[in-house]
Order: C-alpha cells, then sequence, then structure tokens
C-alpha cells in the first residue's frame, strides 16, 4: 500500500512538472497561444510546419515572440488586436565546416552557394557569417575547395542559425579539375571518369534544339555523329547504335526514338542528367563493345511542387514533381504526338527524310502516301529517404510508337504496312549506408521491347514480330569516405530472351517463285557476371582497373573483360588521359536483315546461340590530353576500336536458302574540340573529327569495305549565347559524304546480278547501274539555329514561361546521305535520300 501511495505521489509530481512546463514545437506552440489568449496568427504552414525547435508555452506572448525572432529566420508582427503575422526573413548565419574524417576545422576559403551564386562571408576573428532569408525554392550548398559540396536542406536552415557542417575530402584530380561547361553550361566533364556529363536542368539552347531533346544533346558531343540526320542513330566513334548501352534509370533501352529515331523517346523534363562515355565504361556493366549513355531522372525529394505544361509543333507534354512528405518524393511525366492530320514543317521535312527512297516513295523519289505517325512515352518515379541509411526509388517508362502507310512500290504495292515500337520497363533501386566507410545497392530491373510489322498483299503477306525481354539484378558494395581510393565489387546477374514470329508468302526476286518462310525462335540466356573497380587518386595520377566476368549460359563459356584508365595532371591546366578494355555484347542487331517491306533500318535483334548469331568482341584504346587555362579548353582523343564476329545474313529478308555469317570491324581516328569563353555570355568553339574503318567478312577471300556511315572528316564551329532572358545559339557543320560503296550496297548489286543471270536467254540484260556508283557521296553541311526568351518566376508572379525558336538546315541545303537501288522492274533505277531539309520548330513552355 506504501508502494502505491509513494508511486502515485511521484506520478502526480511529474504530471505537475509537464503541465508547470509545456515545451512545445514552434507550430504547436503558437496554436497553444492561440488557444490561451485567443490570439490568432496568420502564417504559411508549408514552411511554419519544417520548424521543429521548441519553446516554453508557459512564456508571455511578448517573450515568446521575442525569443523566436532572435533563434529563428522569422519575423512576428501585430497587425490588429490581438492579430499576429509571422514571415520569414533575412538573418545572420554563422558558419564552421569541420573534415568529417580528420576531425579539424577547415579554414576559409570557403563558399556558400545559393542556386549557384555565391554569397558574402564575412569574417571576423575565424567567424565566419552570411545573410539569408531562406527560400523553399533555393538551393543551398557550401562548398570547399578539396571537399565534396554539401547541400543545406531548407529545415536545417529554419532551425539552426549557427551552422557546423561536416564535409567529406575529395581530391584534386576528382574535384577541382572537373571541368564545367564543356561545350556549354550544364556540359561538364570529369577527367578521372573519363565521362562527359549532361546537367539537363542547367542546359541552354543547343543549336537546332530548344526543347532539350536527350540524343540531339549527344550529338553535339565531339566523337558522336548522326550521320543520317536522325538524333537517335548514334554513332559514338564510329560503332553501330546496337553496340553502345543505353540505360534509363538502368532499363535497358532498344527504341532508338520515335519516328525512326527522330525524337528521343525520353520526356527531357524529367532527366536530371545524361552520362555520356565514348571510350569504355564501368565494369558494374556490359553487354555492349561500343560506349554507354546512362539517363538518369530525379533522385532528390523536392521541396516544393514544381508543374510543368507545354508543346511544340511536334508534341505535347506535361511533368510534375512533388513531395509527397518529408521523406517521399513523386515524379511524373507524359509526352504525346498530335493526331495524323495535324502535320507541321517540321514533320514534314522529317517525313520526306526517312520516307525518300522506301517503298512509299515513287521512281522519283516522290512520297504519294499519307504517313500516320502516333507517338507517346510516359515516366513515373516514387523517390523515399526514410532515414539518413536508406534509400529507395522505383522507377518505370513507357514508351510506344505506331505507323501505318500505303506501299506504292514492291511487292506489296497498294496495300497498307503497320509499324508499331513498344518499349517499357521498370527498376528498383536500394541504397543502405553500412557505416562511414562501406555502402550497399540492390537493382533490379524488368524490361521489354517489342517491334512488329504487318504487310498484306495480292502474292502474299509479311507479319513479323521482333521481342526482346529482359530481367536483370545486381548487389554491389561499395567502400567510400576513402582519401585515396574507392572500391566497387558486385555479381550482376541477366536474363534475356529474344523472340521472332515471321511470316513471309511473296515473290523471291532471286528466283522468281513464290514460297513460304516460317520462323517461330525463341531463345534464352542467363549471364552471371562478377565485377570489381578499385579507383586510386593522388593529387597528381588517377587510375582505374576495373574487372568484368560473365557466363553466358547458349555458349556455356566464360567471358573476361578487363579495363583500365589513368589520367595524369601535369599541372593545374594539362591533363594527360589514357584507357583500353576489352568488351563482350551477346544480344545485337544482325546486319543486312529486316523485317517489313517499306525499305526501312529496322534490322532483327537476336541473341547469340550456338549456331544462328555470334559474341561479338570488342577492343578499345584511347589516349589523349586537356589543356584548360584562361577561358581556352583544348581536348584532343585518338582512338582506336575492334569489334570481332558481327553477325551478317546473306539476303535482306527471311528466306530458305540464306545463312549466316560474320565479319569484323576496326574503327579509328581522333577528336579534337576547342573552345574559348569570349565573355560571360558568350562561347564559341570548334571541332575536327578524323574517322576511318576497315570492315573484313569472314569469307574465304577476306573481302574488306568501309563502313557506310562513318565519316572520315567532321567539322563543325557553332556559339552560344545567354544573357536574361534570351538565349541565342548556332552551329555549322560540315562533313564527308557517305560510303556510297558499302557492303550494303554490295549485296544488292550480288541480288540484282543473280536475277540478271537468271533471266530467259531471248531477254536482254540491262547495263550495269553499279559501274558509276561514285566511291562516296558528296560532302554534307548544314546551318542549325535556336532562340528563346524566358519570363522568369518572381516573387509576384508564380509562373514562368518559354518561347523558343529552332532551324535546322537553315538553308534547306541538300544533303544526299543514301541512294536505293530498284531494279525490278526494269529499267534499274536509283532513288535518292537526303538529310532533313528546311525543318522549323516552335516551342512554348509554362511552369509554375
Amino acid at each position: 500500500m506504501r508502494h502505491l501511495l509513494f508511486i502515485t505521489f511521484l506520478m502526480c509530481i511529474g504530471m505537475g512538472v509537464l503541465k508547470a512546463q509545456p515545451i512545445l514545437p514552434f507550430l504547436q506552440a503558437i496554436k497553444q497561444y492561440e488557444k490561451k489568449l485567443d490570439a490568432r496568427f496568420s502564417y504559411d504552414p508549408a514552411v511554419i510546419a519544417y520548424i521543429q525547435k521548441e519553446f516554453d508555452t508557459n512564456s508571455s506572448l511578448y517573450e515568446f515572440i521575442e525569443k523566436a525572432q532572435a533563434e529563428l529566420p522569422v519575423k512576428i508582427t501585430s497587425v490588429g488586436e490581438d492579430f499576429y503575422t509571422i514571415v520569414l526573413t533575412e538573418s545572420a548565419y554563422s558558419i564552421k565546416l569541420t573534415d568529417s574524417l580528420a576531425s579539424t576545422q577547415i579554414l576559409p576559403p570557403f563558399f556558400v552557394l545559393i542556386n549557384s551564386n555565391p554569397t558574402d562571408i564575412k569574417l571576423d576573428q575565424e567567424k565566419a557569417t552570411f545573410q539569408y532569408k531562406p527560400s523553399l525554392s533555393d538551393t543551398i550548398i557550401v562548398y570547399a575547395p578539396g571537399y565534396e559540396k554539401k547541400i543545406l536542406p531548407f529545415e536545417y536552415l529554419l532551425n539552426q542559425n549557427s551552422l557546423d557542417i561536416q564535409l567529406m575530402t575529395q581530391t584534386y584530380l576528382l574535384n577541382d579539375v572537373i571541368i564545367e561547361d564543356y561545350i556549354t553550361k550544364g556540359i561538364n566533364m570529369d577527367p578521372s571518369q573519363q565521362n562527359i556529363t549532361i546537367e539537363v536542368k542547367d542546359l541552354p539552347l543547343l543549336p537546332g534544339e530548344t526543347d532539350g531533346d536527350i540524343f540531339a544533346s549527344l550529338a553535339a558531343l565531339p566523337g558522336i555523329t548522326t550521320p543520317d540526320g536522325r538524333p537517335g542513330n548514334l554513332f559514338i566513334r564510329g560503332t553501330a547504335p546496337d553496340q553502345s548501352l543505353i540505360l534509363f534509370d538502368n532499363i535497358p533501352m532498344y527504341h532508338r526514338g520515335h519516328y525512326f529515331g527522330t525524337i528521343s523517346p525520353y520526356n527531357q523534363k524529367v532527366v536530371n542528367d545524361v552520362e555520356v562515355y565514348r571510350s569504355g565504361y564501368h565494369p558494374r556493366d556490359g553487354g555492349r563493345v561500343g560506349g554507354a549513355v546512362y539517363i538518369n531522372t530525379e533522385d532528390e525529394i523536392d521541396n516544393e511542387s514544381r508543374y510543368g505544361i507545354g508543346a511544340n509543333t511536334l508534341y505535347a507534354m506535361v511533368y510534375a514533381k512533388t513531395p509527397l512528405n518529408k521523406k517521399i518524393g513523386l515524379v511524373v511525366g507524359a509526352r504525346h504526338s498530335y493526331p495524323p492530320s495535324v502535320r507541321s514543317p517540321k514533320l514534314n521535312a522529317i517525313t520526306e527524310s526517312i520516307f525518300a527512297a522506301t517503298g512509299i516513295a515513287d521512281d522519283e523519289g516522290n512520297i504519294t502516301s499519307d504517313v500516320n505517325a502516333t507517338f507517346q512515352d510516359y515516366h513515373v518515379k516514387l523517390i523515399a529517404k526514410p532515414n539518413s541509411k536508406n534509400e529507395i526509388s522505383i522507377s518505370g517508362i513507357y514508351s510506344n510508337s505506331d505507323l501505318d502507310y500505303n506501299l506504292v512500290k514492291g511487292v506489296a504495292s497498294n496495300n497498307m504496312e503497320g509499324i508499331n515500337f513498344e518499349n517499357y520497363g521498370i527498376n528498383s533501386k536500394w541504397q543502405y549506408k553500412i557505416n562511414n566507410n562501406w555502402s550497399a545497392s540492390l537493382i533490379n530491373t524488368l524490361g521489354s521491347y517489342t517491334y512488329s510489322s504487318h504487310s498484306p498483299s495480292p502474292m502474299g503477306e509479311i507479319k513479323a514480330d521482333n521481342t526482346i525481354k529482359d530481367y536483370n539484378a545486381r548487389i554491389e558494395f561499395s567502400r567510400i569516405n576513402q582519401p585515396s581510393h574507392d572500391l566497387q565489387v558486385g555479381i550482376d546477374y541477366k536474363r534475356q530472351v529474344t523472340q521472332l514470329n515471321y511470316f513471309n508468302t511473296t515473290d523471291n526476286i532471286t528466283s522468281g517463285v513464290t514460297q513460304l518462310v516460317i520462323r517461330d525462335d525463341n531463345f534464352k540466356a542467363h549471364t552471371l557476371s562478377p565485377f570489381a573497380n578499385l579507383h586510386w587518386y593522388g593529387e597528381k595520377l588517377s587510375f582505374q582497373l576495373g574487372i568484368r566476368g560473365s557466363y553466358f549460359s547458349p555458349k556455356q563459356a566464360f567471358y573476361l573483360s578487363p579495363r583500365v584508365q589513368a589520367n595524369y595532371s601535369v599541372n593545374h591546366w594539362l591533363n594527360i588521359k589514357a584507357s583500353t578494355g576489352r568488351y563482350h555484347q551477346f544480344l545485337s542487331q544482325v546486319r543486312n536483315l529486316q523485317i517489313g517491306v517499306g525499305g526501312f533500318d529496322n534490322a532483327l535483334w537476336q541473341l547469340a546461340q550456338e549456331d544462328d548469331g555470334h559474341v561479338i568482341n570488342g577492343m578499345q584504346y584511347m589516349t589523349g590530353f586537356t589543356i584548360n587555362q584562361d577561358q581556352w579548353l583544348l581536348d584532343v582523343e585518338a582512338f582506336y576500336k575492334t569489334a570481332n564476329n558481327i553477325t551478317y545474313y546473306e539476303s535482306l529478308f527471311l528466306n530458305n536458302t540464306s545463312d549466316y555469317f560474320t565479319a569484323n570491324n576496326v574503327l579509328y581516328g581522333f577528336d579534337t574540340y576547342l573552345k574559348r569563353a569570349l565573355n560571360k555570355a558568350t562561347t564559341a568553339w570548334v571541332g575536327y573529327s578524323y574517322g576511318g574503318s576497315k570492315i573484313t567478312l569472314d569469307t574465304t577471300n577476306q573481302t574488306t569495305y568501309k563502313s557506310k556511315y562513318v565519316q572520315p572528316h567532321v567539322i563543325y564551329v557553332g556559339s552560344a549565347f545567354q544573357k536574361d532572358r534570351w538565349k541565342l545559339s548556332g552551329v555549322w557543320k560540315y562533313g564527308s559524304g557517305l560510303n556510297a560503296q558499302s557492303l550494303e550496297i554490295a549485296y544488292v548489286e550480288v541480288i540484282y546480278q543473280r536475277a540478271q543471270d537468271n533471266l530467259p536467254p531471248d531477254v536482254p540484260k540491262q547495263p550495269n547501274p553499279f559501274a558509276d556508283q561514285p566511291e562516296r557521296y558528296p560532302n554534307v553541311h548544314s546551318l542549325d539555329f535556336s532562340a528563346s526568351y524566358k519570363i522568369p518566376r518572381t516573387d509576384k508572379r508564380n509562373w514562368s514561361a518559354t518561347f523558343g525558336l529552332s532551324i535546322i538546315n537553315v538553308f534547306d541545303t541538300e544533303n544526299l546521305i543514301d541512294r536505293a537501288f530498284r531494279g525490278n522492274p526494269p529499267p534499274p533505277v536509283w532513288i535518292d535520300r537526303n538529310a532533313l531539309g528546311f525543318a522549323p520548330n516552335l516551342m512554348v513552355m509554362f511552369e509554375w
């Protein structure tokens, strides 16, 4: 009984203490005073909710207001009897920086960047202070030379006016010689990683493009070309598009773009940055022998919601980025083309370029059939940061293109052909910080790609579906925060399935008889790949040693892919670099082989198998240097690369007699780039690339050819201007003509000669139309231009608007990029295909 009375006594004392000293967070304290004193406070709850500092509500209202204004960046004003307003105000912040590893104080100079602009820091007896009014829309970064930049969250600045911040060390090579504004603002180069990063949100206008099209942005980089004028047909230092890895949030993308690669299948407003590797990439990834492009969406949770809606002459788009709460964010985006009846000048120019010399153009090259094209793409991403140790994201993309047209040439003339591209996938990523030295990540990805076509005709029918199914799981452990090295080890697993459903009943141009070809192929492959990468860095020297091993189940073989890269900083303005590596590709497109009779370059995707298809293996070598001094930048890289066992098909379409063979490809050349910042608003650049190639057929006589799309000489001269609300840019491009005596033309000639040889004796043979074919088509050149004007967001106007005009090929220059041969029925004719002509585009974007 005594114990019960004693406990009751203690509880009463505790309750009395709690009642006597109610310590409450700022927002709850305000509500307490409103309840006690019948007072009223006006404030923005979305802002005030971030304040977590606690106050004693037993104090008088006057004492509470004085204490709040002294400790928080707020101003509380009486505007009437018992009525108060609370707004954020400019306050003084003291700042102290500490080395996170050595626990020593970091002395000035250091910087506080507000929306990328440095603010004034006052120094008084080793005490640093600055003035700032917190805003949800601001991005505050603390930076000290030799250390990683750190973002200060909005809520941290609301609750602390004495900032004690720990920074992680960063080496000289990794940080101080990152070359910002490599071509223009938003394009940066990291010599230690040997990559180029495009910060999409910071990217100004590029010539000929006002919308920030992802693939068009890549084509502005040295060593990356689009010889046929289609941004999606990216040739990274000569390698074919299917030999370069393209990942969207780790989702493999096989779709080159809407409208046969002329429009990127990604909403640029949801993309945060794009990493481009022109000569090798990290061993955590594999499966391609060319370059790599990583398209990364937002990973941060915004403090406030952002929305946008826009349109140009090709499509309309919307996006939204919003925090669901303090720890979860959502990003969504969508784009859709207009109805087929709406045809802009740029869409007409695209149609004329793509469909010239195909089955919908007559013998004079005129397009006599309407093309009905629609496309759409959608993206959604959920970001969660439940605590300081865990980050989770789920990202998905869906892209679809539909085309149909009436064929006017070939065996299916006067009949409708339909084509559909569909590419979608979902990726989950979990990052976990084990301790200060180790972190782990786990990804799971599902992807799907389908190309289908249907071509009925009075003499036959072609139906084809080519499908790729991907599953990828990867676990990786990283050693971090080390003063001299980073280490990543992990294991990567892929399950891939390719399917080909093919049904063809049509005339065989060689034999002159009708044949039935049916294929129902289903190939599966499991690939298990352990990998490791050590990045060691010092003040001047940095090198990476990486290795990836892959067990590929169809071949029951293990493939080893070592990779090495090194950088040496001679001084503050000269950097020397080199890299080499071995790569393997298990899934590729079969050369020559098309599915569909329209005449488009839709080659079949196929896994390497025991009999059909081969594992492509390749080596890459690169060496070069970079000079960055006094607003001048010179970047030079020479390269040599191989790709062996590329699969070819003996005919243009599947039949019962043709077979597969292989070829080896050698590519070499160099890229030079020179840029000068003329002033804060204007930059100018000039680039020159030289490229050579050799394709050797794995046949008895080892016949060699030059690549169709490798241009020996490419020159470009450009400039960009950005001041106040205006942005202007332009570039003139000049290049060698494409190879006119390519392997593709050689096979057309073989087919034609076979048909001639099978003619009856009394039918006269036609003169050889291939005798006068030049070695190369004429040289190509064009001038592209862009301009935009922005109405900015202000304190009084919570929205912004951007208006843009872009013109590709300002002078409508005819640039011949290909010729199609027609020999049946006689007489034989050549049909020209030109690159994109005069193509204007208007854009408008509203954001709030």
